[in-house]
């Protein structure tokens, strides 16, 4: 006897086949979302984490700046609040009093005063340092060198030298680091505070004798027939500005804190070498700090480590060379411990490779 069949049933078949087909749907939405959380990162998953940054516009601190305008930071998950101070020394007191997370700023007496008194904060980070070529020289009258009188920085001795910020400030340490090859100490000259784009007319006007005299101000001055070079490309490898990190920033988000230097590392790592005229970084320089196209064309640029690294080296010369100038308010070394924390740029260089 043949076997029976029952009759097909057109309407269960359409429901099971429809029931597949949604199935299938959602599999291949799941499989897209998860394929675009891995790619954002689990970072860029959650909510972003608000970080408040002063800085003083200066291109020493470029790194922040292209990882702003390249989305560095908010592929880390973080939304950066950016504060413009007049100088490092007000950033300071905010980041100890934990109003700032992070502080863009210039070394100074002010800044090892601030250890020296076990104010709650460290350095992360280095901005940038002086390559074997870099814009900033001593500089001299044009009158006092065609005459003989000052040939080298050993000539200084009893005369008036221009610094922008005066005692103190980065660059009185970086004119006293030059002013070591001719033997020419603290005591030894009358400096006098000028800001950097006064230092040309004031050499020629006979005010000032020399100048530490900054980029590209120095070129010009030179350029204008303004003043000679004493001394030039000197100390290659210094590096006077850092991010320095609050005490509550480091204790209460120390994820974010070195996510927050992944950003900057990135940043850094697409700024070397040709890299550093990318259109884009750029873009970003003259966004944030105004700088000219000449200026970033005809300068030699600073050296942006692609790790990040601190350089202690500045860091304890600095402090050492105030201190023993009379410029700080104590007598005692401070450990570099008690200065820097290097947790954060050693995790973020783990994370992303060398």
């Amino acid at each position: 006897m043949d076997r029976l069949h029952r009759p097909a049933n057109p309407a269960g078949q359409t429901a099971r086949l429809a029931a597949a087909r949604l199935v299938a749907a959602l599999l291949v939405a799941m499989l897209l979302v998860a394929v675009l959380l891995a790619a954002v990162g689990p970072a860029s998953a959650q909510r972003a984490e608000k970080v408040v940054v002063a800085h003083v516009p200066l291109i020493n601190f470029a790194t922040l700046y292209v990882a702003l305008e390249r989305g560095y930071f908010l592929e880390q998950g973080i939304e950066i609040d950016l504060q413009r101070v007049a100088s490092g020394t007000e950033a300071l007191v905010f980041l100890a009093q934990d109003r700032l997370d992070v502080g863009a700023i210039g070394l100074a007496a002010s800044v090892f005063n601030a250890f020296n008194r076990k104010l709650d904060l460290r350095i992360a980070a280095t901005t940038s340092s002086w390559g074997q070529r870099h814009g900033t020289r001593i500089l001299t009258r044009l009158d006092l060198f065609d005459a003989g009188e000052i040939r080298s920085v050993r000539d200084l001795r009893g005369r008036r030298v221009a610094v922008a910020g005066g005692a103190g400030s980065a660059g009185h340490y970086l004119f006293l680091i030059g002013a070591r090859r001719g033997s020419i100490g603290p005591r030894d000259f009358d400096l006098v505070n000028l800001p950097n784009p006064d230092h040309g007319p004031a050499l020629r006007a006979g005010r000032v004798d020399a100048s530490l005299t900054g980029s590209p101000f120095a070129s010009a001055a030179l350029a204008q027939f303004m003043a000679r070079p004493l001394l030039e490309n000197f100390a290659p490898g210094t590096s006077t500005t850092v991010f320095a990190y609050s005490g509550g920033f480091m204790r209460s988000r120390p994820e974010v804190a070195t996510r927050f230097l992944m950003a900057l590392i990135r940043a850094a790592r697409a700024m070397q070498g040709p890299k550093y005229l990318d259109p884009e970084n750029v873009a970003a320089y003259k966004k944030y700090t105004g700088v000219r196209d000449e200026v970033l064309q005809n300068e030699p640029p600073l050296l942006y480590y692609p790790d990040m690294r601190l350089v202690t080296g500045t860091i304890v010369d600095m402090e050492k060379t105030f201190r023993e100038a009379g410029l700080a308010d104590y007598n005692e070394p401070i450990a570099l411990e008690a200065m820097v924390d290097r947790r954060f740029q050693q995790e973020a260089v783990k994370r992303l490779g060398p």
